[in-house]
Protein backbone atom coordinates (compact mmCIF):
# COMPACT_ATOMS: atom_id res chain seq x y z
CA UNK A 1 0.00 0.00 0.00
CA UNK A 2 1.34 3.38 -0.73
CA UNK A 3 2.21 5.91 2.08
CA UNK A 4 0.17 8.60 2.11
CA UNK A 5 1.20 12.04 3.21
CA UNK A 6 1.15 13.47 6.65
CA UNK A 7 1.31 9.67 8.09
CA UNK A 8 2.51 10.31 11.65
CA UNK A 9 6.01 8.64 12.58
CA UNK A 10 6.09 7.16 15.77
CA UNK A 11 9.55 7.92 17.35
CA UNK A 12 11.33 6.86 20.91
CA UNK A 13 10.64 9.88 23.81
CA UNK A 14 8.80 11.95 21.85
CA UNK A 15 5.60 10.52 20.65
CA UNK A 16 4.20 11.08 17.60
CA UNK A 17 5.16 13.67 14.97
CA UNK A 18 4.66 13.81 11.00
CA UNK A 19 6.66 12.14 8.86
CA UNK A 20 9.86 14.01 7.24
CA UNK A 21 12.42 12.69 4.52
CA UNK A 22 13.36 9.69 6.29
CA UNK A 23 10.30 7.59 5.18
CA UNK A 24 10.40 7.87 0.64
CA UNK A 25 6.97 7.83 -0.68
CA UNK A 26 5.81 4.76 -2.39
CA UNK A 27 3.63 4.71 -5.60
CA UNK A 28 2.73 3.20 -8.69
CA UNK A 29 3.26 6.22 -10.49
CA UNK A 30 5.60 9.35 -11.36
CA UNK A 31 4.76 12.78 -9.36
CA UNK A 32 3.75 15.33 -11.20
CA UNK A 33 3.55 18.97 -9.82
CA UNK A 34 0.19 18.49 -8.50
CA UNK A 35 2.25 16.55 -5.65
CA UNK A 36 3.51 19.32 -3.75
CA UNK A 37 2.29 18.09 -0.05
CA UNK A 38 5.72 17.03 1.10
CA UNK A 39 8.39 18.49 2.93
CA UNK A 40 12.02 19.51 0.56
CA UNK A 41 14.05 16.41 0.24
CA UNK A 42 11.21 14.46 0.54
CA UNK A 43 12.11 10.88 -2.20
CA UNK A 44 9.53 9.45 -4.51
CA UNK A 45 9.52 5.91 -5.24
CA UNK A 46 7.45 4.52 -8.38
CA UNK A 47 7.81 1.08 -7.52
CA UNK A 48 10.31 -1.23 -10.17
CA UNK A 49 10.30 2.25 -12.61
CA UNK A 50 12.23 5.15 -10.91
CA UNK A 51 12.78 6.63 -8.01
CA UNK A 52 12.67 11.16 -7.71
CA UNK A 53 13.30 13.42 -4.85
CA UNK A 54 11.38 16.84 -4.26
CA UNK A 55 13.74 19.70 -5.14
CA UNK A 56 11.74 22.67 -4.64
CA UNK A 57 7.96 24.20 -4.39
CA UNK A 58 6.90 27.31 -6.19
CA UNK A 59 3.75 29.45 -5.93
CA UNK A 60 2.38 31.27 -9.34
CA UNK A 61 -0.80 33.12 -8.77
CA UNK A 62 -1.82 31.51 -5.48
CA UNK A 63 -0.96 27.87 -7.19
CA UNK A 64 1.51 25.61 -5.96
CA UNK A 65 3.78 23.42 -8.33
CA UNK A 66 6.20 20.36 -6.79
CA UNK A 67 9.58 20.43 -8.98
CA UNK A 68 10.51 16.72 -8.90
CA UNK A 69 14.15 15.82 -10.11
CA UNK A 70 14.16 12.22 -11.56
CA UNK A 71 17.63 10.31 -9.66
CA UNK A 72 17.57 7.40 -11.66
CA UNK A 73 15.97 4.19 -13.16
CA UNK A 74 15.72 0.70 -12.47
CA UNK A 75 18.71 0.67 -15.93
CA UNK A 76 20.78 3.20 -14.48
CA UNK A 77 21.26 7.01 -13.96
CA UNK A 78 20.94 7.86 -17.08
CA UNK A 79 18.19 7.69 -18.88
CA UNK A 80 18.08 9.35 -22.54
CA UNK A 81 20.18 11.20 -24.62
CA UNK A 82 19.19 13.99 -27.80
CA UNK A 83 20.49 14.88 -30.24
CA UNK A 84 20.36 18.68 -32.20
CA UNK A 85 17.21 17.30 -33.69
CA UNK A 86 15.93 16.99 -30.24
CA UNK A 87 15.43 12.82 -31.47
CA UNK A 88 15.31 11.62 -27.70
CA UNK A 89 17.20 8.11 -27.58
CA UNK A 90 16.09 5.85 -24.87
CA UNK A 91 18.30 2.76 -23.15
CA UNK A 92 17.58 -0.54 -24.57
CA UNK A 93 18.50 -3.24 -22.36
CA UNK A 94 20.49 -0.71 -20.52
CA UNK A 95 22.66 0.42 -23.60
CA UNK A 96 21.91 4.13 -25.49
CA UNK A 97 22.83 3.78 -29.15
CA UNK A 98 23.76 6.61 -30.90
CA UNK A 99 25.45 7.95 -34.68
CA UNK A 100 27.36 10.87 -35.64
CA UNK A 101 26.99 13.12 -37.98
CA UNK A 102 28.86 14.06 -41.40
CA UNK A 103 31.79 15.26 -41.40
CA UNK A 104 32.57 14.30 -37.29
CA UNK A 105 33.95 11.97 -35.71
CA UNK A 106 30.93 8.95 -35.30
CA UNK A 107 29.90 6.27 -33.07
CA UNK A 108 28.23 2.93 -34.46
CA UNK A 109 24.70 3.81 -36.63
CA UNK A 110 21.92 4.17 -34.70
CA UNK A 111 18.22 6.38 -33.74
CA UNK A 112 20.70 9.88 -31.92
CA UNK A 113 23.70 11.23 -33.05
CA UNK A 114 26.70 12.83 -30.72
CA UNK A 115 29.14 15.34 -32.63
CA UNK A 116 33.01 14.62 -31.35
CA UNK A 117 34.58 18.69 -31.37
CA UNK A 118 38.19 17.94 -33.07
CA UNK A 119 40.57 20.70 -32.78
CA UNK A 120 42.11 22.39 -35.37
CA UNK A 121 45.62 20.42 -35.20
CA UNK A 122 44.53 16.69 -34.42
CA UNK A 123 47.18 14.63 -33.20
CA UNK A 124 47.14 11.00 -33.45
CA UNK A 125 48.85 8.95 -31.08
CA UNK A 126 49.54 5.55 -33.14
CA UNK A 127 48.00 4.89 -37.27
CA UNK A 128 45.31 6.29 -39.16
CA UNK A 129 43.51 3.69 -41.11
CA UNK A 130 40.88 4.70 -43.61
CA UNK A 131 38.97 1.97 -45.09
CA UNK A 132 37.82 4.18 -48.49
CA UNK A 133 38.76 7.25 -48.56
CA UNK A 134 41.38 9.51 -46.60
CA UNK A 135 41.13 13.42 -47.61
CA UNK A 136 43.80 16.04 -47.16
CA UNK A 137 41.92 19.99 -48.01
CA UNK A 138 45.73 21.49 -48.75
CA UNK A 139 48.54 18.78 -48.30
CA UNK A 140 49.41 15.64 -47.07
CA UNK A 141 52.50 16.64 -45.46
CA UNK A 142 55.59 13.82 -44.11
CA UNK A 143 57.73 15.21 -41.82
CA UNK A 144 60.34 12.58 -41.61
CA UNK A 145 61.07 10.22 -44.50
CA UNK A 146 57.98 7.67 -45.26
CA UNK A 147 57.45 4.57 -47.72
CA UNK A 148 54.09 4.60 -49.26
CA UNK A 149 52.82 0.97 -48.80
CA UNK A 150 54.27 0.41 -45.14
CA UNK A 151 54.76 4.02 -43.24
CA UNK A 152 51.76 5.24 -44.27
CA UNK A 153 49.98 1.86 -44.93
CA UNK A 154 49.00 2.46 -48.38
CA UNK A 155 48.59 -0.73 -50.21
CA UNK A 156 47.11 -2.21 -52.97
CA UNK A 157 46.26 0.32 -56.21
CA UNK A 158 46.27 3.93 -54.78
CA UNK A 159 45.11 6.97 -55.99
CA UNK A 160 46.33 10.61 -54.90
CA UNK A 161 44.85 13.47 -56.37
CA UNK A 162 45.07 17.21 -56.16
CA UNK A 163 47.80 16.01 -53.14
CA UNK A 164 51.35 17.61 -52.23
CA UNK A 165 53.85 14.65 -50.56
CA UNK A 166 56.64 17.00 -48.66
CA UNK A 167 60.04 15.45 -47.41
CA UNK A 168 62.14 12.35 -49.07
CA UNK A 169 59.24 10.23 -50.12
CA UNK A 170 60.23 6.29 -51.68
CA UNK A 171 57.61 4.96 -53.49
CA UNK A 172 57.50 1.10 -54.37
CA UNK A 173 61.63 0.48 -53.03
CA UNK A 174 61.17 -2.74 -52.83
CA UNK A 175 57.89 -4.38 -54.03
CA UNK A 176 57.35 -6.74 -57.05
CA UNK A 177 54.35 -4.93 -58.47
CA UNK A 178 54.24 -2.86 -61.30
CA UNK A 179 54.16 1.25 -60.25
CA UNK A 180 52.28 3.13 -62.33
CA UNK A 181 51.83 7.01 -62.58
CA UNK A 182 49.18 9.47 -64.55
CA UNK A 183 48.31 7.16 -67.14
CA UNK A 184 44.60 7.66 -66.68
CA UNK A 185 44.01 11.46 -66.39
CA UNK A 186 44.28 13.97 -68.76
CA UNK A 187 46.49 16.49 -67.63
CA UNK A 188 50.42 16.43 -67.55
CA UNK A 189 52.25 14.27 -65.10
CA UNK A 190 55.40 16.48 -63.61
CA UNK A 191 57.82 14.95 -61.72
CA UNK A 192 60.85 16.65 -60.65
CA UNK A 193 62.16 20.14 -59.02
CA UNK A 194 63.45 23.42 -59.90
CA UNK A 195 67.15 23.04 -58.69
CA UNK A 196 67.34 19.07 -58.74
CA UNK A 197 67.91 16.69 -61.12
CA UNK A 198 65.30 13.63 -61.61
CA UNK A 199 67.12 10.17 -61.57
CA UNK A 200 65.64 7.06 -62.90
CA UNK A 201 67.30 3.82 -61.95
CA UNK A 202 66.45 1.42 -65.16
CA UNK A 203 65.21 2.46 -69.05
CA UNK A 204 62.82 4.93 -68.77
CA UNK A 205 59.99 3.80 -71.75
CA UNK A 206 57.46 6.28 -72.83
CA UNK A 207 54.42 4.97 -75.38
CA UNK A 208 54.37 8.39 -77.48
CA UNK A 209 56.79 11.17 -76.94
CA UNK A 210 59.97 11.91 -74.56
CA UNK A 211 59.77 16.01 -75.03
CA UNK A 212 62.41 17.83 -73.05
CA UNK A 213 61.07 21.51 -73.34
CA UNK A 214 64.54 22.75 -71.87
CA UNK A 215 67.64 21.49 -71.71
CA UNK A 216 69.36 18.37 -73.21
CA UNK A 217 68.38 14.40 -74.00
CA UNK A 218 72.13 12.69 -72.51
CA UNK A 219 73.32 9.41 -73.17
CA UNK A 220 75.84 9.64 -70.74
CA UNK A 221 76.92 5.83 -71.22
CA UNK A 222 74.90 4.73 -74.28
CA UNK A 223 73.53 4.92 -77.82
CA UNK A 224 71.09 6.92 -80.07
CA UNK A 225 68.88 3.76 -80.85
CA UNK A 226 66.44 3.64 -83.83
CA UNK A 227 64.77 0.47 -83.61
CA UNK A 228 62.25 0.39 -86.15
CA UNK A 229 62.10 0.57 -89.55
CA UNK A 230 61.51 3.95 -90.63
CA UNK A 231 62.74 5.63 -87.38
CA UNK A 232 64.16 9.12 -88.35
CA UNK A 233 65.73 12.25 -87.23
CA UNK A 234 63.59 14.94 -87.38
CA UNK A 235 63.78 18.84 -87.17
CA UNK A 236 61.23 21.21 -86.79
CA UNK A 237 63.34 24.00 -87.62
CA UNK A 238 65.84 23.55 -90.55
CA UNK A 239 67.15 26.86 -92.69
CA UNK A 240 66.84 27.62 -95.86
CA UNK A 241 69.05 30.29 -96.68
CA UNK A 242 72.57 31.67 -95.68
CA UNK A 243 71.14 33.26 -92.49
CA UNK A 244 70.48 29.89 -90.70
CA UNK A 245 69.66 32.15 -86.76
CA UNK A 246 70.59 28.57 -84.31
CA UNK A 247 69.66 25.91 -86.17
CA UNK A 248 72.01 22.76 -86.72
CA UNK A 249 70.50 21.32 -89.98
CA UNK A 250 69.60 23.43 -93.67
CA UNK A 251 69.69 24.11 -96.86
CA UNK A 252 72.00 26.65 -99.10
CA UNK A 253 72.39 27.77 -102.42
CA UNK A 254 75.94 27.98 -103.72
CA UNK A 255 77.16 31.15 -105.43
CA UNK A 256 80.23 30.99 -107.73
CA UNK A 257 80.59 27.41 -105.87
CA UNK A 258 80.55 28.85 -102.05
CA UNK A 259 78.51 29.84 -99.72
CA UNK A 260 78.92 31.48 -95.96
CA UNK A 261 76.29 30.20 -93.65
CA UNK A 262 75.68 32.21 -90.23
CA UNK A 263 74.66 29.89 -87.13
CA UNK A 264 74.99 30.46 -83.88
CA UNK A 265 75.14 26.78 -83.64
CA UNK A 266 79.08 25.85 -84.98
CA UNK A 267 81.97 25.40 -82.89
CA UNK A 268 85.55 25.02 -84.16
CA UNK A 269 85.27 21.47 -83.24
CA UNK A 270 81.98 20.93 -85.07
CA UNK A 271 81.48 18.22 -87.65
CA UNK A 272 79.94 19.57 -90.48
CA UNK A 273 78.53 16.89 -93.18
CA UNK A 274 77.83 18.61 -96.78
CA UNK A 275 75.59 16.86 -99.61
CA UNK A 276 74.15 18.26 -103.50
CA UNK A 277 70.57 18.50 -102.93
CA UNK A 278 70.34 19.47 -106.44
CA UNK A 279 72.85 19.83 -109.40
CA UNK A 280 72.53 23.57 -110.15
CA UNK A 281 74.89 23.62 -113.51
CA UNK A 282 76.21 21.41 -115.85
CA UNK A 283 78.10 18.43 -114.89
CA UNK A 284 78.35 20.35 -111.19
CA UNK A 285 78.42 16.60 -109.30
CA UNK A 286 81.70 15.37 -111.47
CA UNK A 287 83.53 19.06 -111.56
CA UNK A 288 84.35 18.74 -107.68
CA UNK A 289 84.17 17.90 -103.89
CA UNK A 290 82.51 20.04 -101.18
CA UNK A 291 84.32 20.75 -98.02
CA UNK A 292 84.32 22.83 -94.88
CA UNK A 293 86.12 26.03 -95.65
CA UNK A 294 86.47 28.83 -92.44
CA UNK A 295 84.67 28.13 -89.08
CA UNK A 296 84.10 31.34 -87.03
CA UNK A 297 82.92 29.64 -83.72
CA UNK A 298 79.31 30.78 -82.34
CA UNK A 299 78.90 32.64 -86.17
CA UNK A 300 79.02 31.01 -89.23
CA UNK A 301 81.28 28.62 -91.69
CA UNK A 302 81.96 28.60 -95.16
CA UNK A 303 80.93 25.61 -97.69
CA UNK A 304 83.01 25.37 -101.15
CA UNK A 305 82.41 23.39 -104.24
CA UNK A 306 85.80 22.35 -105.21
CA UNK A 307 86.80 22.13 -109.71
CA UNK A 308 87.26 18.80 -110.33
CA UNK A 309 90.75 19.84 -112.61
CA UNK A 310 91.96 21.64 -109.85
CA UNK A 311 91.34 21.55 -105.64
CA UNK A 312 92.53 24.18 -105.44
CA UNK A 313 90.23 26.61 -107.76
CA UNK A 314 86.34 26.95 -106.85
CA UNK A 315 83.63 25.52 -109.62
CA UNK A 316 82.81 28.98 -110.62
CA UNK A 317 79.57 27.76 -111.80
CA UNK A 318 78.61 25.34 -109.33
CA UNK A 319 75.32 27.17 -108.31
CA UNK A 320 73.97 23.65 -106.61
CA UNK A 321 71.60 23.19 -103.68
CA UNK A 322 73.80 21.59 -100.80
CA UNK A 323 71.81 20.54 -97.46
CA UNK A 324 74.28 20.52 -94.31
CA UNK A 325 74.18 19.44 -90.83
CA UNK A 326 76.37 20.25 -87.62
CA UNK A 327 77.46 17.54 -85.17
CA UNK A 328 78.51 19.08 -81.69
Amino acid sequence: MPFQPGANINTVAFGNRPENVEVPHLDVRAPTTNDYNYPIGKRWINQGIAEYVLLSISTAGGVAAANWSLNGTDTGALNTLSDDASVTVTPVAGNIQIAGTSGQIATTSGVGAITLSIPAVFTAPGSIASTTTLTAGTSLAVTTSATIGTTLGVSGLTTLAATNIVGTTNINTSGAAITTIGTGGTGATRIGNATGNTAVTGSLTTTTTLTATLGAITATNGNLVLGTAGNKILSTSVATTTTAGANSFGTVTLVGGTATVSTTAVTANSIILLTRQTVGATGAAALGQLSKGTVVGGTSFVINAWSATDATTLAATDVSNIGWMIIN
